[in-house]
């Protein structure tokens, strides 16, 4: 539905019959775009207040842009998004999002128009003000998105000189269609934009988070029981466009009469979001070449560039979890991200519990080089146990963090899995119903206060999936990334990883749930996810298939 305004080339053919739903694909990604920066600027607005209980938050706001890309780099997507807040909140910046925001209204009142205009003019002769859009460029410019882009793709607080040329295209933009691998026989959409991550331009940082926006909001969960009870996670696009119908209809802004559909058919469907994920995904790749960059890292940056970043055969690109996962460790301490554990663990009595620890980086310890050869040590965070009170009123809680949430208990994550189905069908009965305190939780707090969280990083996503997906010809996923570790950053890199993948679960993750194993990562405001983790155990963000 927003294929025609973010992700199309400029110069594609428009036929007189398809202008109407042209426009209407206009019409709903100005808007998404407009919810999108909306979402931004309210984050933003959030942090400044004094309390968390000076009024009623909202139920989401950061987590909204908690993309499905299948299971893929959620760890790398929620720095990112912590980053751009940083970036956004100084006074410049607010600035360009408040202007940005504004001519996206201006925007969506014109593509309302031109789609009224192209409805009432239905089973009449062509009229030649609309003949003449037979681009996707002259439908832009009719509706003034040319005019979003020459204000808004370059320096996001440098407006650009008035009077210059108008821009036909997003800068960064390459009018490139990327063909599948040789090996695909996926029948997917021609991205033909060049993916890139710059916080500093603002129409590249829109589209991103709409797409983001997109793929978040209407996510499905279904628990699949088996030999391994498995969560499968996806995306409902129709559910997804459905809703944005009934916000433009709830703000008058759909004609009356409309003959227009976003899309046709379930393969459609499934290639615009094919599309979407294969953009978010790209970017995000390029998020962490940059980031390499940015500190220096030469060596890891040249491992990248021979293996450690992987597409597959739909075109969705990652990188390995464990090198991705310690770069964001890395920026954990150096940027002094504040993070939050969100621990959903069952006792050994079949009683839920939800435990929450709250980390930092040591102040007395100044944040160490990054580094890929060593697995963590005590002292680089500080780990400090919470209650839901600590996060509903402390000052804290006002500020964006990074959100882990974790599965804890006796056994495997295919036992907590099925504990989580047995929930979710109303089928979970304590053994031993708690009528106060529950000592094994007890017990278990107070190993989480010694916990050295550095290294349960390592652990964890050292045992984790190193790629989404199987490789090419079946290589081992491990002994890629082993050796090109050891090929980019040394021998000691490469063993630092065998030691973490071997010694999880002793340590009490990986496939263990002794200590606790991270299911998932999202940026958001702790007062907001306390909210959706309250009650019985859930897939963070997702409504579970009926």
């Amino acid at each position: 539905m927003v294929i025609a305004l973010l992700l199309s080339d400029v110069n594609k053919p428009v036929r007189y019959a398809d202008l109407s739903r042209v426009a209407f694909q206009c019409l709903c990604a100005t808007h998404s775009m407009w919810k999108a920066l909306s979402i931004l600027r309210s984050a933003i607005s959030y942090r400044e207040l004094e309390t968390p209980t000076s009024f009623t938050p909202p139920s989401q706001l950061l987590s909204a842009f908690d993309a499905h890309v299948g299971d893929c780099s959620c760890q790398t997507r929620a720095q990112m998004l912590w980053e751009l807040v940083q970036f956004y909140n100084i006074p410049e910046k607010k600035d360009a999002l408040d202007r940005a925001i504004t001519m996206l209204q201006e925007l969506r009142i014109q593509a309302t128009l031109l789609l009224q205009e192209i409805e009432l003019s239905c089973g009449k002769p062509r009229i030649p003000t609309l003949d003449a859009l037979g681009t996707h460029l002259s439908v832009w410019q009719r509706i003034g998105f040319t005019r979003f882009l020459d204000h808004f793709s370059g320096p996001s607080d440098f407006p650009p000189e008035r009077g210059g040329a108008p821009q036909t295209a997003a800068a960064g933009d390459v009018l490139v269609s990327p063909t599948p691998p040789p090996d695909s026989s996926h029948k997917r959409y021609q991205i033909t934009v060049e993916p890139e991550w710059d916080t500093d331009n603002l129409f590249l940082v829109a589209r991103f988070l709409t797409l983001c926006l997109l793929l978040s909001e209407c996510k499905i969960a279904k628990l699949k029981s088996g030999l391994l009870t498995r969560v499968i996670v996806r995306v409902d696009l129709q559910l997804m466009y459905a809703n944005i119908e009934r916000e433009l209809e709830a703000l008058g802004l759909l004609p009356a009469r409309r003959n227009a559909k976003p899309c046709d058919g379930k393969m459609k469907f499934n290639r615009q979001c094919d599309a979407m994920q294969v953009y978010v995904s790209i970017v995000t790749t390029d998020w962490v070449k940059k980031t390499v960059f940015r500190l220096g890292l030469l060596d890891f940056h040249q491992s990248l560039s021979e293996g450690l970043i992987v597409a597959n055969g739909r075109g969705i690109s990652c990188v390995a979890t464990y090198p991705s996962t310690l770069l964001v460790r890395a920026l954990w301490l150096t940027s002094n991200t504040p993070l939050l554990v969100a621990i959903q663990r069952f006792c050994s009595h079949g009683e839920f519990h939800n435990i929450y620890c709250r980390i930092t980086r040591n102040p007395a310890f100044p944040a160490p080089a990054p580094s890929f050869c060593e697995m963590g040590e005590p002292n680089w965070f500080d780990v400090t146990l919470v209650l839901d009170e600590d996060i509903i009123s402390s000052p804290w809680a006002m500020l964006p963090h990074v959100i882990m949430i974790c599965m804890s208990g006796k056994g495997t994550i295919d036992d907590f899995r099925c504990l989580l189905l047995d929930s979710n069908q109303g089928n979970l009965r304590p053994s031993q119903p708690h009528n106060g305190t529950c000592q094994e939780i007890v017990d278990y707090v107070s190993k989480l206060k010694e916990l050295n969280f550095a290294r349960v990083i390592a652990h964890c996503f050292a045992h984790h999936n190193q790629f989404p997906f199987t490789l090419p010809d079946d290589e081992d996923a491990l002994e890629r990334v082993s050796d090109l570790m050891q090929k980019g950053l040394g021998k000691r890199a490469s063993d630092a990883f065998k030691g973490a993948r071997d010694g999880a679960d002793d340590f009490g993750t990986g496939r263990s749930m002794n200590m606790f194993t991270i299911e998932h990562l999202v940026v958001e405001f702790p007062g907001m996810v306390l909210k959706e983790l309250q009650g019985k155990p859930t897939v963070y963000g997702c409504k579970f298939e009926s």
